[in-house]
């Protein structure tokens, strides 16, 4: 049977569409996923809204239960440490991969990144994140894995990122101190100096603090205790003259470190 293009569109919309509530928040951890409902809401068929579920249960950012239909994904404790465990070595792997590949094209678009993402407002309407502030951090941490040679771990990559919006999300609505400008400028800097040790910490430091963060605020967890190498401090984001004279690495050269 051929599915006609004007349904594949839709189901795409529709599957966007939700999953952009589901990162955003607006559409609650176990929320039920009427399906007679949403073909209202989104004004679509039964196919493309069945279709865009699968699209989520495949993302794991719902779940289907037994005379239940589909859920979406609860936040745990449980799932937080599990994903921020595996995304931590995930990213931790892709940045390694990238800074012994870099070019000087690579470290420009650090720093056009980190600018962009300084210069932008963290949070809209109602507390919530900006779309813009989102769309430059999703640009910064793709800039400075995007020299990582392997389009399998960067797609395993991408899920984990997306997988953990929602807890970036509900980061921003506690009442906590933190300074994310300092952490990206720091992580940005010992990647531009090729500092491989230094720039995975910072990264791990990074991820692991909006998981202290939000893990916190869940009954039964203690207040989180920020990094001692976090700190914060102005300053800008520049490549050091040894790194910018730096050649790249030449193709077929092995990535492992010196």
């Amino acid at each position: 049977m051929k599915v006609s293009g004007k349904h594949t569109t839709r189901a795409n919309e529709t599957f966007q569409s939700l999953r952009t509530g589901i990162l955003s928040g607006t559409i609650p951890a176990g929320a039920r996923m009427r399906t007679n409902e949403l073909c209202v809401q989104y004004h679509v068929s039964l196919g493309a809204v069945r279709e865009a579920l699968s699209q989520l249960l495949a993302q794991g950012l719902v779940v289907s239960e037994a005379h239940r239909g589909f859920t979406v994904s609860p936040v745990s404790a449980e799932d937080l440490l599990d994903l921020t465990r595996v995304r931590i070595n995930i990213e931790n792997l892709c940045l390694t991969w990238a800074i012994q590949a870099g070019t000087v094209e690579w470290e420009s678009n650090i720093i056009a990144a980190m600018h962009r993402l300084s210069r932008t407002n963290r949070l809209g309407e109602h507390g919530r994140p900006s779309e813009e502030w989102t769309d430059a951090h999703n640009r910064y941490h793709l800039a400075l894995l995007s020299t990582c040679d392997s389009p399998r771990l960067m797609r395993m990559r991408h899920q984990l990122y997306e997988q953990s919006e929602r807890y970036r999300n509900l980061e921003l609505s506690l009442p906590i101190d933190r300074n994310p400008e300092v952490e990206h400028q720091r992580l940005a800097e010992a990647a531009l100096a090729r500092d491989i040790p230094l720039a995975t910490r910072c990264m791990a430091e990074h991820l692991n603090l909006t998981a202290s963060n939000v893990l916190a605020s869940m009954p039964g967890h203690s207040a989180p205790r920020r990094p001692k190498s976090v700190q914060k401090r102005g300053g800008s984001v520049r490549a050091s003259p040894a790194v910018r004279r730096r050649p790249p690495r030449p193709a077929g050269t092995s990535r492992s470190a010196k």
